[in-house]
């Protein structure tokens, strides 16, 4: 890692792009925003700046894909650094990095980089990057203040190059600027424009405030009034354009506006070949912004507000987001965050939406419907229960039956499960007849209506659910994998444990292929599959998928009814299958409670009752367990009922014939009787082994 440390202004990015220059490699650039401290907007943007190495393109489209889970967005980020051709990637302006996450994506990408390549990170301050580590391994090249700043004979290098030859006044300018690049750019351009005031008499002392000053007093009010008048208005922009900035500024040749500055040296520096996107320097823009309030105070939150408009108009919904908040247009800002919601939390991008729930506050959230709708669902993603029937209850409350977005109330209704299975496809179809039809929520709609089908044993619900999975496809992948979780749900009701597996299979790989482990709704995919494989014999496998649903749903209290009691339900059965009885027990008393907050449901409550009878079969007569196998002797159980030998039972388990046999012995034993057709017709009795 090179790591150059320094105040603003003293060439840090200049020295980069020398660097580049002079380097075979090919450089990979990010240059930071604030918002770049969510961490997957980082770990995404530093993927697209790699376009410019020798990626594999495909590679490349694969890691663009939406991923919310970082930590396996990281892991292909580290595979695909890892085989590349040598490469540098420079991660410019890295003190608006403020989160730990933020720096451990950084960290993450360093540990991976290839032999011969390097990453080299400029900031104003001290990384949040174990320097000390890297420093004692001999893995870390600095750069600071003293060895950016200025000699003498380069001052006048500096000075040269804007055609001042100021001989012993340069001189004089370099020591009270201490060798500071940019505080003697800017007096050099002072003088140039025939300025009275003398450079060596100001005070620069390292301070921004110091730069910006003398550059207001020295440079802006020279230049043309339209000039300056487009650079303020233009200075809320992080980044522009000409289409852009004619919408900001009302004009129609921001474009020519724009070169005309840049070839003018005024600090605005181009971002690409084609000179069509530029932005200021940083000092620059802070002075443009600073001068703005004091000339035009009033102007600022029109000025966002129509590049809000602009960027909304023109995809670029996050940003437009940042704008409207700006604005101080809170309705826009919600109207953005709702439009934008389902690829948000696609992506993971949880800590965008809160740093926008943070600016805006609670009480605005409360009395706007689109950032209300937001607030739930960004809840319900987290397993947060309380906090969604709270959203839910004031999204009730505010959002009347009038409005637009009422459709949208009655989603959320159907899918917190609230007015029971058949207030859920109640409130689905009538919210998918109130939505417009090409909302993303038209999907959500029909899942909730398909999971209130099956609750109530409806034939139609298998057809609405396969449905809900195949649109989904393209819109959700959280959707999708509910929808093909409560597929398998109704075959293995009906007994088709092959069909049930297949579906809770094809669950599974859309959560890991989208990185949806964090969310703690998916571990209900997790238990299901727990359960078809506990059904097919698969004891070992079975309890390995019970404990990732476990760590999945790890701190989820009062969460959608609906999910509750099917959860518990899956895990109770599966743990009679797999002979855990004492656990099953203590999930019985937790499904009995949940199948209470869900009284309409045959299908749940045939479901308890099979439980409960199949764990009353395997109580004793003091209320214990009557036997207690072994995961081994339960895996060989299973088994018993077909047609394979013990060495045919052996060659797949991986086990000798022997071991197998040893094992069936044991469990004969347990279970009080002498053969293999004796222990198959108990194994059924207690309700280890399913079939007539």
């Amino acid at each position: 890692m090179v790591l150059l440390e320094a105040p603003a202004g003293y060439s840090k990015t200049t020295t980069l792009r020398l660097w580049d220059e002079a380097d075979k490699r090919p450089f990979a650039w990010v240059r930071c925003e604030t918002r770049y401290n969510d961490p997957a907007l980082l770990a995404n943007v530093i993927v697209s700046s790699l376009g410019e190495t020798s990626i594999d393109p495909g590679l490349h489209e694969l890691l663009r894909s939406p991923v919310p889970d970082l930590n396996l967005l990281l892991e292909r980020v580290a595979s695909a650094i890892r085989g590349l051709d040598p490469f540098v990637l420079v991660i410019d302006d890295a003190h608006l990095l403020e989160s730990d996450d933020a720096w451990q994506v950084l960290y993450s990408v360093i540990s991976a980089l290839p032999e011969g390549s390097q990453v080299a990170v400029a900031t104003r301050v001290r990384p949040g990057l174990p320097v000390g580590r890297l420093r004692a391994r001999g893995e870390l090249f600095e750069f600071g203040m003293n060895d950016l700043a200025l000699t003498r004979g380069e001052s006048r290098e500096l000075l040269a190059g804007l055609d001042l030859d100021l001989g012993e006044r340069a001189d004089e300018i370099h020591e009270k600027s201490e060798g500071w690049p940019a505080a003697l750019y800017l007096a050099g351009l002072a003088i140039r424009q025939g300025s009275e005031a003398r450079p060596e008499t100001v005070e620069f002392d390292g301070g921004d405030r110091v730069v910006v000053e003398y550059f207001r007093d020295e440079f802006i009010k020279d230049m043309p009034q339209e000039k300056a008048r487009f650079l303020m208005e233009t200075a809320i922009l992080e980044e522009l354009t000409g289409p852009l900035c004619d919408a900001v500024t009302g004009r129609r040749d921001s474009a020519e506006m724009l070169n005309e500055l840049a070839g003018e040296n005024t600090l605005v520096v181009p971002l690409d070949r084609n000179n069509s996107r530029f932005r200021y320097h940083h000092l620059f823009r802070d002075m443009l912004r600073s001068e703005m309030n004091l000339r035009d105070p009033g102007a600022k939150p029109g000025l966002h507000r129509r590049a809000a408009v602009w960027l909304a108009a023109n995809g670029d919904i996050p940003r437009a987001t940042d704008h409207a908040i700006a604005a101080g247009d809170f309705e826009l800002a919600g109207a953005c965050i709702w439009l934008d919601l389902p690829d948000l939390l696609s992506r993971g991008r949880v800590a965008t939406i809160d740093r926008w729930f943070e600016t805006i506050g609670d009480d605005r959230i409360a009395m706007i419907p689109g950032l209300l709708l937001a607030r739930a669902h960004r809840e319900i993603a987290m397993g947060r229960g309380d906090e969604t029937f709270y959203w839910l209850s004031v999204a009730e409350r505010e959002i009347a039956e009038d409005s637009p977005l009422f459709g949208d109330v009655l989603t959320l209704r159907a899918t917190t499960g609230i007015n029971g299975a058949r207030g859920m496809i109640a409130d689905g179809e009538r919210a998918a007849g109130l939505m417009s039809p090409t909302s993303p929520f038209q999907v959500a709609a029909k899942l909730y209506v398909g999971i209130g089908l099956g609750l109530t044993d409806q034939e139609n619900a298998s057809a609405v659910l396969r449905e809900s999975a195949r649109e989904a496809a393209m819109i959700s992948g959280i959707i999708q994998a509910i929808a093909l979780t409560e597929l398998a749900l109704l075959e293995l009701d009906s007994g088709r444990v092959d069909a049930a597996h297949d579906y809770a299979s094809r669950a599974r790989d859309v959560v890991e292929r989208s990185g949806l482990r964090i969310l703690g709704v998916m571990s209900l995919v997790y238990v299901v599959l727990a359960l078809t494989k506990a059904e097919r014999g698969r004891v070992e496998e079975a309890i390995v998928d019970l404990e990732t649903s476990s760590r999945i749903g790890e701190g989820i209290l009062d969460y959608i009814v609906w999910h509750e009691a099917q959860l518990v339900l899956c895990r109770c059965r599966t743990l009679i299958r797999i002979g855990q009885f004492a656990q099953a027990e203590s999930e019985l008393g937790r499904a009995r409670i949940a199948i209470g907050r869900v009284p309409d449901s045959p299908f749940l409550e045939r479901w308890l009752e099979e439980c409960e009878g199949e764990l009353e079969m395997v109580r004793g007569s003091g209320g214990t367990t009557a036997v207690s196998l072994t995961r081994a002797e339960l895996r060989t159980l299973q088994f018993l009922p077909s047609h394979h030998s013990f060495r045919s039972i052996g060659e797949q388990l991986y086990l000798s014939q022997n071991t197998v046999k040893t094992q069936a012995n044991s469990l004969y034993r347990k279970l009080g009787v002498n053969s293999r057709a004796e222990a198959v017709i108990e194994g059924r009795r207690l309700g280890l082994l399913k079939g007539e």
